[in-house]
């Protein structure tokens, strides 16, 4: 037998592969290895950056969630031990006595001294049948009374603690809105109006002030809509002019929470007769202020309502004459000394002013 022709000798050559040298082997077959696409690798190495991503974000939003869920807790902790003023038999009893009972006086007193000790005060006391009515019926009582000679200290105490009351109600976030509802603060307008410089009256002004100032303390458009369409304004200006200083400081805090407000800024500028009313207050009352005397809060008030004043870009014109000189020098330098916020707020008003 003859072998067949040296077929099984016979080397046939491998293909080449793209960018192969002739006579050199693939990389993958002289290491052993398959080559890695370059794609899948970069790939991979996102997906990596991301779960490393993941995992460091996985804590924080842990810890986020831990937090919030402690804040929950301790707030129900505090809901769960809060005293309310119903726990107390003694506000049961004197709210009976403020109603139906004969020591109405003396309710009054006990009531307004709970108010600071119980959070829910304003809810009891609005929700409670014939409160509300009573209260009224104590600052209606005393109308014929507002004269000189027949306001006595106990009549003029007796409606302060009715008007103490009306405070807590108007400040309660619960309450406020419902009290604006029922045009509460209107009945307080004849105390507001008052001119007498006597001890009663001014205990009067100061305490109907203040429950204007709860209403107005913390921002709403509600209450500065609700007072736009009353005399507070003139009130609030007659009273910064002849009042008490406490009265003034109080009365100067409804104005400038007016003014802060877009809407309160732009009822004061509409007319002339708005702006020189209020500017003309503000420039005399600060002619009142000496260095001798400290001004206490007045001043820091006043330039407060100059600076929001000068947002508007008319009444911005008008106050380059109508500041008062005493802003403009260095009159209460050492009066501002220590008040590095109405020094910035002073600083504030005559740049913007030379800028006009």
């Amino acid at each position: 037998m003859f072998a067949q022709p040296g077929y099984n000798n016979v080397s046939v050559p491998m293909p080449m592969m793209p960018g192969q040298v002739p006579g050199h082997l693939p990389a993958h077959q002289v290491t052993g290895h398959q080559p890695v696409p370059l794609m899948p690798m970069l790939q991979q190495q996102q997906q990596q950056q991301q779960q490393q991503q993941q995992q460091q974000q996985q804590p924080q939003h842990q810890q986020q969630q831990q937090q919030q869920q402690q804040q929950q807790q301790q707030q129900q902790q505090q809901m769960d031990h809060a005293v309310h003023a119903l726990d107390d038999p003694n506000v049961y009893h004197w709210i009976c006595q403020l109603t139906y009972g004969p020591q109405k006086e003396q309710a009054l007193l006990e009531l307004g001294r709970k108010r600071e000790q119980f959070d829910d005060l304003a809810v009891v006391l609005w929700s409670s049948f014939g409160v509300m009515t009573s209260l009224l019926d104590e600052i209606i009582s005393v109308y014929p009374m507002l004269q000189p000679q027949l306001l006595s200290n106990q009549l003029s105490n007796r409606v302060c603690n009715a008007l103490v009351l009306l405070q807590c109600v108007a400040s309660h976030p619960e309450t406020k809105h419902l009290f604006l509802q029922a045009h509460i603060p209107l009945f307080l307008f004849p105390f507001l109006n008052t001119t007498s410089r006597q001890r009663t009256f001014e205990y009067l002004r100061l305490t109907s002030l203040g429950v204007i100032g709860a209403l107005v303390k913390n921002d709403s458009q509600e209450v500065i809509n609700f007072l736009l369409r009353t005399d507070i304004i003139p009130l609030c200006l007659r009273i910064m002019e002849s009042s008490s200083e406490l009265s003034k400081t109080v009365a100067i805090f409804i104005l400038q929470k007016i003014l802060l407000d877009d809407v309160g800024l732009q009822y004061i500028c509409a007319t002339m007769e708005r702006f020189y009313a209020v500017t003309n207050v503000l420039r005399d009352m600060v002619d009142q202020l000496t260095v001798h005397t400290p001004p206490g809060r007045l001043l820091k008030h006043i330039i407060r309502c100059y600076l929001r004043l000068s947002d508007n870009l008319e009444a911005r014109r008008l106050l380059k004459v109508a500041l008062p000189a005493k802003l403009r020098d260095n009159t209460f330098t050492d009066v501002l000394r220590d008040d590095v916020g109405s020094k910035r707020c002073l600083a504030q008003l005559l740049l913007t002013l030379n800028e006009t």
